[in-house]
């Protein structure tokens, strides 16, 4: 996270945590997607979730997480093999500033808890961009995802304070957001959503 020593543990704590938050995030994200089928790519070491629950959902999409910290890789490659996602989802250790893929290859890029990860390496977004296809989509940000019920976000909200807190989470504006997009010149095909969280919506 901007060259900061990430503790893998922390980061599956988090992600276990949140396993009641994640059908909500996954359903606001295919919102704006709104295809039952196509190639998702979903990226970081907050990766995951969302992609199990895609695939038990949509059977029509090909699903692919990447991330470069090996030792989160390992984790996500024994929670595939315990939910017998294996063959459905495509496991990929590659950088997130230089995508092992051929532009155009996506039709729907997901990144939850990005801003631990773009405001330093903007590069990250240049490269979602770079691998979308022609007229796909980018759902990359932070937050819970809307609807989520009360009940569910105030059973986890302290401990994932603490653990979000100890991983470094980086809190942003609006306006450091609007000058991130210009600086990559995403700023016109980028639009920023205050709903859910913090997120933006990238329309290649």
């Amino acid at each position: 996270m901007g060259g900061r020593a990430i503790n893998t543990q922390d980061l599956i704590s988090v992600n276990r945590l949140w396993r009641m938050v994640y059908p909500y995030t996954a359903a606001h994200a295919m919102s704006y997607y709104a295809r039952c089928e196509g190639t998702v790519l979903e990226l970081g070491s907050f990766a995951g979730g969302i992609t199990f629950e895609l695939a038990g959902v949509y059977p029509g999409l090909r699903l692919t997480i990447v991330d470069e910290n090996l030792a989160y890789i390992q984790y996500l490659r024994s929670e595939l093999f315990r939910r017998s996602l294996s063959r459905r989802v495509q496991l990929v250790d590659t950088s997130l500033t230089r995508l092992a893929f051929p532009d155009g290859s996506f039709d729907f890029a997901i990144m939850r808890g990005a801003f631990f990860f773009i405001m330093t390496r903007p590069d990250i977004l240049t490269e979602i961009n770079r691998v979308l296809k022609p007229g796909a989509l980018a759902f990359v940000g932070g937050g819970y995802g809307k609807d989520v019920p009360t009940e569910v976000i105030a059973e986890i909200a302290e401990e994932s304070r603490v653990l979000n807190d100890r991983l470094g989470r980086r809190r942003v504006n609006i306006g450091e957001l609007e000058k991130l997009l210009i600086s990559v010149g995403l700023d016109k095909k980028a639009r920023i959503l205050e709903e859910g969280g913090v997120w933006i919506l990238l329309r290649k």
